[in-house]
């Protein structure tokens, strides 16, 4: 009996360390959870990328690190995020839940900032849990134009191309030098052999367009009137690039308005003279591909072609005549017609003008007016001769070389490999922030750094890892600049220069130690350098406040030489001018 009690004493005694045993285990479990959710917490935090957490059910944030406060919007208040104003909440989410799987990638959607910003974002993430709830985990990066993108813009520069040599006007442009650098098939054509006759420069150009008219000869010798059209070329930053010069064979044209006039003077004859002359003048009214019309001083229709009638929508030309001006235009049009018509009959001069108006189909078309005064012979009375040529056509040739500059002078700033500024747009940055900061005193920094060892690189890896390892070096400098005047710019190679505005040297030595630290967080390998096993860079600064006797060149100057200290002192570190 003793020996069964004491066997139920030993069996309680282990049941109780059994339970102390399982205690502490859960409590040693709880802990390294509580303390693994507050390291992934930070974690998150202090990525460098654009990150947010959201709650998969109702799309609320559970978290926003700063680069996606930067880039998104995002607010904070207390522990608390919000998204901006302007964004729906559920239909971000819904874009999400409705994915098939745990994780996505890249998909683009338009983020909106504000009412008045909005730009395009790339998402990928999976799912989480935190917190203990289902959640999504994101990152957000800007969008960039991907190589089909880029092949479509060229598609349709190629489209461009072909339909200004599919158009009969002979087209040229010229650079700002003044020098022809491009033309079409149907210019090549008609000055074949004579290109020393084929440029014209109009003088006094109004507000950036004037045109000229000169008699010469078309390619199978008969005597033609060339009207030359000249606008200038302007880039986006309003700097001129050149002109545009349109030329087309107004002959016919400019004889049916000698014709006309001709016509008109021979009224001062007889009735019978007078009848001949409205025998031709409705002959030329009906053949003519122009718009013709005639109105009296009371702004009364007296004649016109069924081609000016279709520009106002009208089918039956007859239902004008005799009508006044206001019964049949719109009161906003009417307006620009009456007032020109009013200057052509005060000052007895010809106008002309390009004119838009919308078809049926609201579609825009553009017209070369040309407004006469004449008299009327029998009577005495004063009236307008209105012309009116369809130049749709020309316009938007013009609009679209317009959009192809543009495009073409982008495209110029940008280095082609890492998508980032090139040395042209590094080298204007840097003379416009110098003369600011010159004149304001201010501390201006310039940074240029080398990847140690990068020749080691491509020869052992190849040039295509070297061009991936490029443009990732130059995606992760886009992270560490917070500023929009911050420029980062391709200098050449695999050599990177910073235009840091505003910024002293205890300011650059905190930016040269994130630049180095988010080329450590990339974590690219390189076993042939003889610094490290991973990617390493070597930056020389220079912050100065410029002066007059200094120029942009020698702060580079300045800088290159840090660059070498740093290269000469073992790289993988930063060097400052003064040392």
């Amino acid at each position: 009996m003793d020996n069964l009690f004491y066997r139920i004493a030993e069996w309680n005694y282990f049941a109780e360390i059994e339970v102390l045993v399982v205690v502490i285990a859960l409590s040693i479990i709880v802990a390294q959870r509580l303390r693994y959710k507050k390291q992934l917490t930070s974690y998150y935090r202090d990525t460098p990328v654009a990150l947010i957490v959201i709650d998969a059910q109702s799309g609320d944030l559970l978290l926003s690190n700063r680069g996606s406060q930067q880039l998104l919007g995002i607010k904070q208040v207390g522990k608390n995020y919000s998204y901006p104003s302007g964004l729906d909440q559920t239909s971000f989410l819904q874009s999400f839940n409705q994915i098939s799987g745990k994780t996505f990638q890249n998909i683009e959607q338009a983020w909106t900032i504000s009412s008045s910003h909005q730009v395009n974002i790339d998402f990928s993430g999976r799912k989480i849990r935190f917190n203990n709830r289902s959640s999504w985990l994101i990152y957000a990066s800007l969008h960039q134009n991907s190589g089909l993108e880029n092949e479509q813009v060229k598609t349709s520069l190629r489209v461009a191309r072909t339909s200004l040599d599919s158009l009969s006007e002979l087209i040229y442009i010229k650079n700002k030098d003044g020098d022809i650098v491009d033309t079409n098939r149907a210019f090549d054509i008609f000055w074949k052999g004579r290109s020393e006759e084929s440029d014209v420069d109009i003088d006094e150009i109004l507000q950036g367009r004037g045109t000229q008219r000169r008699w010469t000869t078309d390619p199978q010798g008969r005597g033609c009137l060339l009207e030359t059209s000249q606008s200038t070329l302007l880039s986006s930053d309003g700097e001129i690039l050149g002109s545009l010069s349109i030329s087309h064979d107004v002959t016919d044209w400019f004889k049916m308005q000698q014709d006309l006039r001709d016509e008109m003077e021979k009224r001062k004859g007889t009735e019978i003279a007078l009848a001949q002359r409205d025998t031709i003048l409705q002959s030329l009214l009906k053949s003519s591909p122009d718009g013709i019309a005639l109105f009296n001083e009371n702004k009364v229709c007296e004649a016109c072609n069924q081609a000016f009638a279709d520009t106002l929508g009208i089918t039956d030309y007859t239902t004008l005549v005799g009508k006044r001006v206001d019964d049949v235009l719109p009161p906003h049009t009417y307006k620009d017609f009456s007032r020109t018509d009013d200057e052509v009959l005060r000052e007895g001069k010809s106008l002309r003008y390009r004119d838009q108006m919308f078809d049926e189909d609201g579609q825009p078309k553009w017209f070369d007016v040309v407004k006469s005064a004449y008299k009327d012979p029998n009577s005495g009375a004063n009236g307008v001769l209105l012309m009116a040529r369809d130049v749709t056509d020309s316009c938007l040739v013009e609009m679209q070389l317009e959009e192809m500059n543009q495009e073409l002078e982008r495209l110029s700033f940008l280095d082609g490999l890492t998508q980032i500024a090139n040395r042209r747009s590094f080298d204007e940055q840097l003379d416009t922030i110098w003369n600011m900061h010159k004149r304001q005193k201010m501390s201006l920094t310039v940074m240029l750094c080398d990847i140690d060892f990068f020749k080691d690189f491509n020869d052992n890896y190849g040039h295509q890892k070297g061009d991936e390892t490029l443009r990732l070096v130059a995606q992760s400098f886009k992270t560490v600049l917070t500023r929009s005047s911050d420029c980062v710019a391709r200098y050449g190679g695999e050599e990177f220069g910073f235009v840091i505005p505003n910024t002293d040297k205890a300011e650059a030595q905190v930016l040269a130690t994130k630049i180095h630290d988010v080329i450590n967080q990339i974590d690219i390998k390189h076993e042939f350098s003889s610094v490290s096993d991973r990617i390493t860079l070597s930056i020389g600064v220079v912050s100065i406040i410029p002066s007059s006797l200094d120029t942009p060149d020698i702060l580079v100057d300045y800088a290159d030489q840090a660059l070498y200290l740093a290269k000469k002192k073992g790289r993988n570190q930063t060097r400052y001018h003064e040392e």
